[in-house]
């Protein structure tokens, strides 16, 4: 991570003027902004953690700012510091699941006093530098449940499920390969959904499928869900820097699978006629599927997973009933308010993760981002655009809706918590 900041006309840094507070501690307070901004989280629940750790480590009138390529740390004399996240990719997250835990346990720890700023950093660091905690083998096994889960969720065939958890699975597979060059992270979405699309065209109509619903769950984990839910709501919440450079990343990423998948249905023929039994119980059964493969390819303990299997039951029932009887736009803003109130119940429970990592997996059932890949594929094909341009509104809208209700329900508890805290304690008379 590089450092800059600015200096006075004498030379001397800027942070170190700043008597009240340690050296350490300013180590640490940047760090650890740095570290939420790599993860991809809300802006605004980085701009409000570390508002409380400012207070406890000696840092009044210390803000910080997240920015598409960092985070910029304004001080209480007036001076600012900006410093690079290690994260190339705007608004993605860096971090694994059990990475976030720790992350989350530290800065309570530290918010709360019982942990030094020496010893946040060394904490800070043995995180960033933890191995994952599954084997190969299993992680790739994760990326098949995750495959099956989400094809459940889109009430596929028997062997629709068969073909996106094998699907899923080359694909997570080669996507971590990828990952490790920037080039090949960058081109990666367009292989790879130009390769599943072909393959779905190929054996979809075989197994009585819609190809272009088929390659959805294989291509799933590539979709930006919790960047572009996070995207609406930084904007909403005034974050417009964050906010803006959050939507790009996730337009451009939806542009390249949309690409890749185009370009694949316009060279592969497709059979006209496709009739299969789909499985109309499969998506109250494919949710813990599919929490159990995030699970696994997050690296997150296995104790986490009753919380996490919990959070997205509550959303995904609280959604099922508000679209049938409401639309999905209304289904869409009562999913973003139960996920803020389930993740906030659930995440008292032993080990469960932290509530901005536990509704991630959640977002993905919502299925906005699938909505809009399957519209953006079907509007190159020869037939009724109409329908297609429908089903990109309604995932717009419904990302929206999601991020409007996370507002409100984080905005309405924050407010009911600050009312709480200032009441004065009611005094009893002498006659009771």
């Amino acid at each position: 991570m590089r450092f800059r900041t600015r200096r006075d006309a004498d030379g001397e840094p800027a942070a170190a003027r700043n008597t009240e507070a340690s050296d350490a501690a300013l180590e640490f307070f940047h760090d650890a902004a740095v570290t939420q901004a790599d993860a991809g989280v809300p802006s605004f629940h980085v701009t409000r953690r570390m508002q409380q750790i400012a207070t406890v480590l000696g840092l009044p009138g210390t803000r910080v700012y997240t920015m598409p390529a960092g985070v910029l740390v304004h001080h209480a004399d007036g001076t600012t510091a900006f410093f690079d996240a290690d994260n190339s990719t705007a608004g993605t997250g860096s971090l694994r699941m059990d990475q976030l835990q720790e992350l989350q346990s530290l800065l309570d720890d530290v918010a709360a006093g019982r942990t030094s700023a020496e010893e946040g950093l060394e904490r800070l660091r043995a995180m960033k530098n933890a191995p994952p905690r599954y084997s190969t083998a299993t992680v790739l096994a994760g990326h098949a449940l995750f495959g099956l889960g989400f094809g459940m969720l889109l009430k596929a065939t028997w062997w629709g499920l068969v073909l996106a958890a094998g699907l899923a699975m080359i694909v997570g597979g080669v996507n971590g390969l990828a990952s490790r060059n920037r080039a090949g992270a960058a081109l990666f979405p367009v292989v790879a959904a130009f390769a599943v699309t072909a393959v779905v065209d190929l054996c979809a109509p075989r197994i009585g499928m819609n190809p272009s619903l088929a390659m959805i769950a294989p291509l799933a984990s590539l979709l930006p869900a919790a960047a572009m839910t996070y995207a609406v709501i930084d904007l909403s919440a005034g974050q417009a820097i964050s906010g803006t450079a959050r939507l790009a990343v996730s337009v451009q990423r939806m542009v390249l699978l949309a690409f890749g998948a185009y370009a694949a249905s316009r060279l592969i023929p497709v059979a006209p006629h496709y009739t299969g039994t789909t499985l109309d119980w499969a998506p109250w059964l494919g949710v813990a599927v599919f929490c159990a493969g995030s699970l696994l390819t997050e690296s997150a303990p296995v104790r986490a997973l009753p919380a996490l299997i919990l959070v997205a039951y509550t959303t995904f029932t609280v959604q099922f009933f508000a679209t049938d009887h409401g639309g999905p736009i209304l289904g869409g803003v009562a999913a973003g308010v139960a996920t803020v109130i389930a993740s906030g119940v659930f995440n008292r429970l032993p080990d469960a993760l932290p509530s901005y990592a536990g509704f991630v997996p959640v977002l993905w059932v919502v299925v906005p981002g699938a909505l809009g890949l399957q519209g953006a594929v079907e509007l190159g094909e020869p037939g009724d655009h109409l329908n297609a341009v429908t089903e990109i509104g309604i995932a717009g809208m419904v990302i929206v809706a999601l991020a409007v209700g996370f507002l409100f329900a984080t905005l309405t508890f924050d407010t009911v918590r600050s009312t709480l805290r200032r009441r004065p304690p009611t005094r009893i008379g002498p006659h009771g």
